[in-house]
């Protein structure tokens, strides 16, 4: 790529019309300045869940199954209000058949992006959004993700930015990141942890 993603100005705009006021039941700092970036009211509420995959099998049903068990977890909290939007999500990568979230630590970050030089990957996020007076809707979103073949060196300083930490995948397209990517698939903004453009659909979809 040889700029950095923006944000379509429409998508945010309805974004902000529909999807506030909204209780976001994640402390994500990606998923948090991109509802920022989009001008939406909400409120941050972060889930300490066990992110237990169940008996799901294939991407979409692993996210949505530990999506369920955050929006599960707030909704059971005193701090779920039934009258306001909610979502909870969950966001993987799947790269040669296994499900990658978050680094463990340095070496397993250096690891990770190493292993994408020059490969396809798979971006998965499962969502559970609470509509008020009409339940929940869960789904699944996908978008495809092409990494540059970076030299080690590369790598390295990328790394050592600390940019890997707390994101799945180890790298954040909406600061450094953009810059070890050759190409986007699909949704900017699933990457980035929240497919606006799913969320939208599903809200216009609900207006009365």
């Amino acid at each position: 790529m040889t700029e950095k993603p923006t944000l379509d100005s429409k998508l945010a705009h309805k974004a902000a019309h529909l999807l506030s006021p909204i209780d976001l039941a994640s402390g994500s700092a990606t998923r948090i300045q991109l509802l920022k970036d989009c001008g939406v009211d909400f409120r941050s509420y972060p889930q300490d869940t066990d992110e237990d995959r169940g008996l799901a099998t294939t991407p979409g049903q692993i996210v949505c199954h530990i999506a369920k068990g955050k929006m599960d977890a707030f909704a059971s909290s005193a701090d779920f209000d039934p009258a306001r939007l909610a979502l909870a999500l969950d966001t993987m990568v799947s790269f040669h058949g296994r499900m990658l979230g978050k680094p463990h630590d340095e070496a397993d970050a250096r690891r990770m992006i190493t292993a994408f030089c020059g490969q396809w990957q798979d971006i998965v996020t499962g969502y559970v959004l609470h509509i008020p007076g009409k339940g929940m809707r869960t789904g699944a979103a996908h978008s495809r993700l092409l990494f540059r073949s970076l030299t080690p060196a590369e790598v390295d300083s990328y790394i050592e930015g600390g940019e890997w930490k707390g994101v799945a995948g180890g790298y954040r397209l909406q600061l450094n990141g953009w810059r070890l990517v050759e190409r986007i698939e699909g949704s900017w903004s699933n990457i980035v942890g929240i497919p606006l453009e799913e969320l939208v659909g599903i809200l216009e979809g609900n207006q009365d």
